[in-house]
């Protein structure tokens, strides 16, 4: 009975799902600027990246010759190049570069570059600075940081929205004439090579902006936001078409709860909470795993990342097209193709939880849509649940229960599947060894974050325990907390790089309990995390303007942290974020350490 009533609730859920959809696009038609971009010729069925067909973005001869001869260090350079003319166009030139070069064995490095110069705008010529209209120069939230140093460290942070706010601007371009995916409102980029918006990045980035009382960039950041669910169904990676065939961890529901908390602009949250069940519907539709428990054959619904890919990303082209080199089948490519780009997806790009167990610093043993992973769900928990409080305050009964029920059946299944007695931790699951991954890593204690241990069995002095156990890579490092104790050169979520938006998670799951000694940690770690920041920033104050970097070392104060498919980046979108949040929340009892 139980079974039938779950089903019931899911069809009524569908079908009130599928008329607000069309409510949406009905009020929101006049304002999604999206469509702007030739969907006829970025997307289709199959082949490329899945979701994105474009002949020269995405795939085609052009894309595989250019990346693979490295006209650019950065794959991703090429592909964020806006063309001077149509696709069509610029194909039949570049064919005839390679008739006449076949003697040669086609074009060479030089001719290659200049053939793009005159094709080609230079890469992110249709972004343009923009100044956000609700920054001021001395926000509300700095009369309450008192200690000088920190004070003007925030206040640094504060300018730097100055700095990375943008418009995409493709007046002059012909249609389908470039990557990005234009948005009605400015937005706050990560930094550096980042030039267009990130999905989860903009959740810390309008944390700070919302510490910042800049909250017509947030709202315009959300609307964006909604608009892409309404034009694709879901929200891709970044604001470019070559990330239309995978997500990122959907913190959406998560973004506006901060933001309704921050202004109670409750009419917003009637506007757009049915596009909220929409993002949650595709997490459902299209990100889903059953389990069945072997002992008591309950079956179990999880989620994890899993976009279906058959060639290399655009961005990333060289990297996993050489890396895919080993393998001898089209099967075992394409797996490796979509297991990269749901890495990618899940926002650790890479990481030793999606690697074989048996090789697991090897990155061509990638295996992500074999891994149920913790923080995933976690996130839809918590998003479940705002979800039910959202539909509640609003009066609808019957959709508060639906999200309640799916909170409890998630609970349910996190318990069975993750969950460790012996260390009190939640482990990834691997379908592949029907296994947990019983590795250190941060999203280990994800869940406390989302605060399960308010529905389940677990009291204060056991969560203790397992802060105490953890105790040596909680307090055991300078820099932060370590990602996982593995390292490997290729994997930058590993070993000692130390993530703003882990460290976030990290601090709330420790202070989300409140016992007198998640409470010291906690504290210990946020002076650990400022301090880090704060000298890396002052370090280069005179020469470079004061540094903000995408992740740190864990072993050294203010020093970036290495590793992956491209170098440090400077900015940085999410670092300024947690950290404004931090200063804002518990800064008068920060403590800054030695440099």
């Amino acid at each position: 009975m139980d079974f039938l009533i779950k089903k019931i609730q899911t069809i009524l859920f569908i079908g009130i799902c599928i008329i607000s959809f069309f409510i949406v696009n009905l009020t929101t038609a006049e304002t999604s600027e999206i469509k702007n971009v030739n969907l006829q010729l970025i997307l289709g069925e199959a082949g490329g990246t899945g979701g994105c067909q474009h002949p020269i973005y995405c795939n085609g001869t052009l894309l595989k010759t250019i990346q693979l001869v490295q006209v650019f260090n950065d794959s991703k350079t090429f592909v964020d190049m806006p063309m001077r003319s149509s696709a069509e166009f610029i194909n039949e030139q570049f064919n005839q570069l390679l008739l006449n070069t076949s003697n040669n064995g086609g074009p060479n490095k030089e001719e290659l570059a200049a053939f793009l110069s005159e094709n080609f705008y230079p890469a992110g010529y249709e972004v343009e600075p923009v100044t956000p209209v609700d920054w001021v120069p001395n926000p509300s939230f700095l009369d309450e940081i008192t200690d000088p140093n920190l004070n003007d460290f925030a206040r640094s942070i504060h300018g730097k929205w100055l700095e990375l706010t943008r418009i995409f601007n493709t007046s002059g371009l012909c249609d389908g004439c470039y990557s990005s995916i234009p948005v009605n409102n400015p937005f706050v980029i990560a930094g550096s090579r980042f030039r267009e918006f990130y999905y989860w990045d903009s959740y810390w980035i309008i944390q700070g902006l919302l510490v910042s009382d800049m909250t017509t960039t947030a709202k315009g950041m959300l609307k964006n936001f909604a608009d892409m669910i309404s034009e694709f169904g879901f929200i891709p990676n970044g604001g470019r078409i070559y990330y239309l065939n995978r997500s990122q961890p959907p913190l959406f529901t998560q973004m506006v709860n901060n933001y309704i908390d921050a202004t109670g602009d409750m009419e917003f949250l009637q506007e757009i909470l049915p596009i909220l069940d929409q993002e949650y519907q595709w997490w459902m539709t299209h990100r889903t795993s059953e389990l069945t428990n072997e002992i008591s054959g309950e079956t179990v619904i999880l989620n994890l990342y899993n976009a279906s890919n058959h060639s290399p990303r655009p961005e990333s082209y060289y990297e996993d097209y050489t890396d895919a080199l080993g393998f001898s089948s089209d099967q075992e490519k394409d797996y490796f193709y979509s297991s990269i780009a749901s890495g990618a997806e899940s926002g650790w790009d890479f990481s030793s939880r999606w690697m074989s167990p048996s090789d697991n610093t090897n990155l061509t043993t990638i295996q992500t849509i074999d891994v149920i992973p913790v923080d995933l769900n976690s996130i839809l928990y918590l998003n479940e649940k705002i979800l039910s409080q959202f539909h509640r305050s609003l009066g609808n009964n019957s959709m508060a229960i639906f999200y309640q029920s799916a909170s409890d059946n998630r609970v349910n299944a996190m318990q069975q599947v993750f969950f460790n007695e012996n260390t009190f931790q939640w482990n990834d699951y691997n379908l592949k060894t029907n296994t947990n991954n019983q590795n250190w890593y941060t999203s280990n204690i994800l869940p406390l974050f989302a605060d399960i241990q308010s529905s389940i069995d677990i009291d204060n002095q056991e969560i203790d325990l397992l802060f105490k156990s953890l105790a040596n890579v909680l307090m055991g490092y300078t820099g932060g907390v370590p990602t996982s104790l593995i390292s490997a050169q290729s994997l930058q979520w590993d070993g000692v790089n130390v993530w703003p938006p882990l460290q976030y998670w990290v601090i709330e799951s420790i202070m989300t309990p409140n016992t007198t000694f998640s409470n010291l940690l906690g504290k210990n770690l946020i002076d650990r995390w400022i301090t880090t920041n704060f000298c890396g920033w002052n370090s280069t104050l005179e020469s470079q303007g004061g540094m903000m970097f995408e992740k740190y070392n864990a072993n050294f104060i203010g020093v970036p942290g290495g590793g992956g498919e491209y170098v440090v980046q400077n900015g940085f979108g999410w670092t300024n974020g947690v950290d404004l949040y931090l200063l804002k929340k518990y800064g008068k009892s920060i403590t800054l350490n030695n440099c």
